[in-house]
């Protein structure tokens, strides 16, 4: 069993070619014992944006805090505070907190990678 406290996590910027302003931290993991999911915690600060990509792992997330544009194959989708966001598999998306105030905030479960 593992309990920590998300802050003790390290936080790391986005990686993703043309994100700005997005910050990760890998909650579980490999490292934590976990074999089949991981979770993440995202922080998109306010002017920040996740540009629009895909791959083959779904997401499903749950807002913390904030809100953000969402970015795919819907125009006009926003995620707030409760809201919960399911993105399948090779469909492109993103999320745009670049007019936004608050930090977006959410948590991202999604099956382990094979980089990690």
């Amino acid at each position: 069993m593992y309990v920590i406290n998300f802050k003790e996590k390290e936080e790391t910027p986005v990686d993703l070619a043309g994100s700005k302003n997005v910050m990760v931290r890998w909650l579980v993991d490999k490292r934590t014992g976990a074999k089949t999911y991981a979770m993440r915690h995202f922080d998109v600060r306010p002017g920040g944006i996740v540009p629009l990509h895909s791959h083959p792992e779904e997401h499903e997330i749950f807002v913390l805090e904030g809100e953000a544009k969402v970015l795919g194959d819907v125009e006009g989708l926003v995620a707030k505070k409760d809201d919960v966001v399911f993105v399948p598999s090779d469909l492109p998306h993103g999320y745009d907190n670049t007019e936004g105030t608050k930090s977006f905030r959410f948590i991202c479960v999604i099956p382990l990678l094979k980089k990690e």
